[in-house]
């Protein structure tokens, strides 16, 4: 196989410098490397600007509710368990909206990959909070600063 059996005809549009770009590079070169076949792999994400990855790469893909992309990226595995199932989210997707799914997917300890890119924001909303956002960090909803701690989802 080669690197372009993942390539979609769809080209991102993120913004420049966007960490997404890195993501997606890394995610095709992981199931490059790892001998995955695109007929074998499906990406289920949620709403938000990571949430596009599935668009991007040439799998079965699944684009979900916001913050349910872990159960439906459940149910894919409890249907096919031979499948390769990655699940893609945002911080605002994964650790807000979606967090109870977040810990029901570890305690049933599903062979499903999730990763969640984390820029601090709700970039779809152009800076609202999200539960990794840092203290002190101001946007048009919080103009006199975040005042929660953040999650630290490590």
């Amino acid at each position: 196989m080669t690197s372009s059996c993942f390539d979609s005809p769809h080209k991102p549009q993120w913004c420049p410098g966007c960490g997404n770009y890195s993501i997606l590079l890394a995610l095709k070169d992981a199931l490059l490397q790892s001998k995955c076949k695109p007929e074998e792999t499906v990406i289920v994400s949620g709403i938000g600007c990571s949430s596009k990855m599935p668009h991007f790469v040439k799998t079965y893909a699944f684009e979900s509710l916001h913050g349910r992309s872990l159960p439906v990226a459940s149910a894919i595995k409890l249907a096919n368990n031979s499948l390769r199932v990655i699940a893609v989210s945002g911080d605002g997707d994964g650790y807000g909206i979606g967090m109870g799914h977040l810990v029901h997917a570890m305690r049933r300890n599903f062979d499903i990959n999730y990763i969640v890119t984390d820029n601090q924001v709700y970039g779809l909303t152009t800076g609202q909070t999200s539960p990794t956002s840092p203290k002190g960090f101001k946007t048009k909803s919080t103009p006199f600063g975040v005042i929660e701690i953040p999650v630290n989802p490590m």
